[in-house]
């Protein structure tokens, strides 16, 4: 059951998680075009994942409206239940949200719950696992054990070399069309509908570069190789094949593509790396930094908004660069220090 701010009223737990969506309870004064305004203004993928959190919110017997004691407890018992602070932390986002949705004042930035939050955090002493770039060297090796004369390996290929080169989300490059894309004497424009940090719908291009020939691992030349095998001419650029080999209308799903890589980093020799599909657009970012692009080209390419987030592959990518502790210089100042060392 679920807490209306009204007092002495109920809701039903899975009609509340609706009216997220709908709003026509809580917020009275709004119009009908109003609410459908306020409820495109968040992703579906968004709104799905937090219908799911509130559900296992709700089922765990909490309330809404909740208050701070609320959320604290179900935190605590959450961890209790083996969940990880990544997972909690999203849980406090999606019931951070709702309150702000339903403009009721959140519990979520309270001390207790943040407390609580610290304590989990500390006790768990370990940082949420990272994807390791997956660097320019890495694509090639990885490319190199692709059967590209076979469809699904020409699909692989122009999705793998086009995920690192325009430092794709793995959502963005699924979500692509062929009316997306724009091709130039220089290269391809790829316009994104929408993105992580661009929910509005607002035009954002991402230019990807021809490599000359004979480049073998040119992503643009790999698309053009997939979409004449395929015969794609319109629709979804990466499509599901069949186990007889015939072409699916429907999109590729992330979770395809994460297959597809295990399967191509086994062949590699690259399985116990950790890669996954987010290693390109990590990989991407870092290559850039290390070959002394700008950052603000290299936020052309990725399409970060938040100098924080960047900074995070940054920081990844500088740990042994211009070390304080380079003290082997040229090989001749390594061989004389290991001799002064034996």
């Amino acid at each position: 059951m679920t807490r209306d701010s009204r007092p002495g009223e109920l809701i039903e737990a899975d009609e509340a998680v609706v009216e997220f969506e709908r709003l026509p309870q809580v917020v009275k004064r709004l119009s009908a075009r109003a609410r459908r305004h306020i409820a495109n203004s968040v992703s579906k993928n968004t709104i799905r994942g937090m219908r799911a959190d509130l559900r296992v919110y709700q089922r765990a017997g909490g309330l809404l409206p909740a208050d701070e004691f609320d959320i604290a407890n179900f935190i605590a018992d959450q961890r209790a239940l083996g969940k990880k602070p990544a997972t909690l932390e999203r849980y406090l986002n999606s019931l951070h949200m709702w309150h702000r949705y339903m403009n009721l004042p959140s519990p979520v930035r309270s001390m207790p719950v943040r407390a609580v939050m610290r304590g989990i955090r500390r006790s768990a002493g370990t940082r949420q696992k990272e994807a390791p770039p997956l660097l320019l060297e890495d694509l090639h090796r990885l490319l190199d054990h692709i059967d590209r004369t076979d469809l699904r390996g020409k699909r692989d290929s122009a999705l793998f070399a086009l995920s690192f080169h325009g430092a794709f989300r793995l959502s963005e490059v699924v979500a692509l069309y062929l009316e997306d894309i724009q091709w130039e004497a220089r290269g391809i424009l790829v316009a994104l509908r929408r993105s992580k940090t661009n929910q509005e719908g607002a035009e954002e291009t991402k230019a990807i570069l021809r490599a000359p020939e004979p480049f073998s691992y040119c992503p643009v030349r790999l698309l053009e190789a997939w979409l004449a095998a395929s015969g794609i001419r319109r629709g979804a650029v990466f499509r599901s094949i069949s186990l007889s080999g015939k072409l699916g209308a429907g999109r590729l799903t992330g979770c395809v593509v994460a297959q597809r890589l295990t399967h191509h980093l086994k062949a590699a020799g690259m399985a116990e790396r950790g890669f996954s599909p987010h290693s390109f657009r990590a990989g991407f970012i870092t290559e850039a930094h290390r070959r002394g692009k700008a950052a603000v080209d290299i936020k052309r390419v990725s399409g970060h908004r938040y100098q924080s987030t960047f900074e995070r592959y940054i920081r990844r990518s500088d740990a042994f660069e211009d070390h304080a502790g380079d003290f082997y210089g040229g090989v001749e100042e390594a061989r004389l220090y290991a001799w002064r060392c034996r």
